[in-house]
């Protein structure tokens, strides 16, 4: 009882709070709208409250965000990575939102270190300092040094953030359907969808194992790039909710933005910044997805460390080939495959398909007669995504932070580099892509894969005809075979079926053997490509089985 009471009056409280500061900068017309005027003290609001500010929307909810604390921030930080969902405006002003907040005191943060350790400091560090190197709305970082010497840095949740964030995500809940009802039409996203996909996000941001497995994998992509550093992590030491990683002794980009190298080693930590994001975007399909000044270090003129793994995107295979698509489409000024591309990439029903490739070729506009090193990939994407919001056309997440990621590096390189241009260094990456994704080797597999999936599908037709057969005979529709037609029908089936697969493989390894033969790749015996004279002799000794199975049979 005193428990649910305790409760309720949390919840209450945190109502009436957001309540105020809404109404406070001028949102109080929204409040009342929501439902949320009720838990003012007066219980209703004001005319004069329910006038709209005279400051621009965006900066007012960038304001709200900031005051309601680490929740709201985060949600107004990840907002700023998706200008699917938010426009350009809200895009630009949430990236503004600072997550250096007053630490906590190192009391209570070293409670929380020695509860995850399971033992006393003095038994892990050697030293550690009090006062935090940097303090965000989750947790705090503490530089230390590890028993055996080693520098490290330790990130430690706050105390009671969970709980906070809890509070915070059943109260977002609470009210999305009313925001959805006022908001109708004007968005894809609905605001329920919103709070459940922030809910998820900001849960593997609480989940400290998974920015470690991130970074390790970061580690292991670029472990033979030596201008490229990714911290060390201690898996002996971490936890869902501690982190001790390397410490790294460097200067954050957004200071070196304010002044320091000069105009030659500036441009040489934009191309690596730039290489490096490309490289996890073309080559690994695993990037960083919010590079902006303070997760980027630099080491000296010729090394950059990468911090904060909590948000990543990833390229899949189906991805990759959209990216492709896309590319070539661009070169080729083709606004009818981009648009049936994203139609049929995002299952989306478009009644008004025409007036939608007519706004794609507007866009190409812009690109036409370029080639493919002059056009920068991010923008298109970036421009891409608004266009088909228009359409209620919901983008596939990790295109949208790939687009948003090439932006923001664009952006990093620009201040160091006035002549920066991100489109010049996407060119080899991009033209590896497509030459790996289109050459003979990725066509053979993919043929071999489709092969392997078609041979499985036959393999278990004969037993599916049985099962259906039998179905039939047992249910509602009746269907005249004796126990003798319905055998002698199954074997005519399986018969035909693996005939039907020998020719299916047979077919690809023949086109497979010309591909090789025509690319003139792998080893050779005679000047000719063994895999493929090997793949002509199996393919013709399979097609003389076929024959002669047919003939003894008299019939197909």
């Amino acid at each position: 009882m005193m428990s649910n009471l305790k409760k309720n009056v949390t919840y209450l409280n945190r109502y009436r709070q957001i309540a105020q500061i809404m109404t406070k900068h001028g949102m109080g017309y929204f409040v009342d709208q929501i439902g949320l005027s009720r838990f003012l003290p007066k219980g209703r609001i004001s005319g004069e409250e329910k006038r709209m500010p005279k400051r621009s929307l965006a900066v007012t909810y960038r304001m709200i965000l900031e005051e309601l604390g680490p929740t709201y921030i985060k949600l107004g930080q990840i907002l700023s990575t998706r200008p699917d969902i938010v426009s350009k405006e809200y895009v630009e002003e949430f990236s503004k939102l600072q997550d250096d907040v007053e630490p906590v005191p190192f009391g209570q943060i070293s409670v929380e270190i020695e509860k995850e350790l399971n033992r006393p400091l003095s038994e892990v560090f050697e030293s550690i300092d009090e006062k935090p190197i940097a303090s965000a709305s989750i947790g705090q970082v503490h530089k230390a040094i590890l028993k055996n010497g080693d520098k490290v840095a330790v990130k430690v949740q706050k105390p009671g953030i969970e709980r906070t964030i809890k509070v915070d995500l059943e109260i977002m809940r609470s009210f999305s359907g009313s925001v959805g009802n006022m908001m109708a039409g004007r968005s894809p996203y609905k605001p329920e969808e919103i709070v459940e996909e922030f809910a998820k996000a900001i849960k593997r941001e609480l989940d400290y194992n998974i920015e470690a497995s991130n970074a390790k994998r970061f580690g292991h992509d670029f472990e033979n790039i030596k201008e490229v550093k990714i911290p060390r992590i201690y898996d002996k030491y971490t936890t869902k909710r501690l982190l001790v990683m390397e410490y790294i002794d460097g200067v954050k980009v957004s200071n070196l933005l304010k002044g320091g190298y000069g105009p030659e080693e500036r441009k040489r930590i934009a191309d690596i910044g730039a290489k490096a994001i490309l490289k996890m975007i073309y080559e690994n399909g695993f990037f960083h997805a919010d590079p902006h000044p303070a997760n980027i270090f630099v080491i000296d003129k010729d090394t950059i460390a990468f911090l904060d793994f909590g948000i990543v995107g990833k390229i899949s295979r189906k991805n990759r080939k959209v990216l492709i698509s896309l590319l070539v489409s661009i070169i080729n000024h083709k606004s009818a495959k981009i648009a049936d591309t994203i139609i049929s990439m995002t299952n989306s029903q478009l009644k008004n398909r025409d007036e939608f490739v007519w706004d794609i070729e507007d866009l190409l506009d812009i690109y036409l007669g370029k080639d493919l090193e002059e056009i920068d990939v991010g923008e298109f994407i970036d421009k891409l995504t608004t266009v088909s919001k228009q359409y209620g056309i919901k983008m596939p997440q990790n295109l949208v932070l790939l687009g948003k990621a090439i932006l923001m590096i664009e952006g990093i390189g620009r201040q160091l580099d006035p002549q920066f241009n991100v489109a010049n260094l996407t060119r080899p990456y991009a033209q590896k892509m497509v030459k790996e994704e289109l050459g003979p080797t990725n066509i053979i597999r993919e043929w071999f894969e489709n092969i392997a999936d078609s041979g499985e599908m036959l393999i278990g037709l004969p037993d599916k005809i049985d099962n259906i057969i039998t179905n039939l005979g047992n249910g509602e529709f009746k269907v005249g075979l004796s126990k003798n037609t319905s055998d002698s029908l199954s074997l005519h089936f399986e018969k035909s079926i693996n005939r039907l697969s020998f020719s299916i493989v047979a077919a690809g390894m023949i086109l497979a053997s010309s591909v090789l033969f025509m690319t003139n790749i792998g080893p050779k015996a005679y000047d000719m490509p063994i895999i493929g004279l090997l793949g002509f002799v199996i393919s013709f000794a399979l097609g003389i089985g076929l024959i002669r199975g047919i003939m003894q049979s008299g019939k197909l």
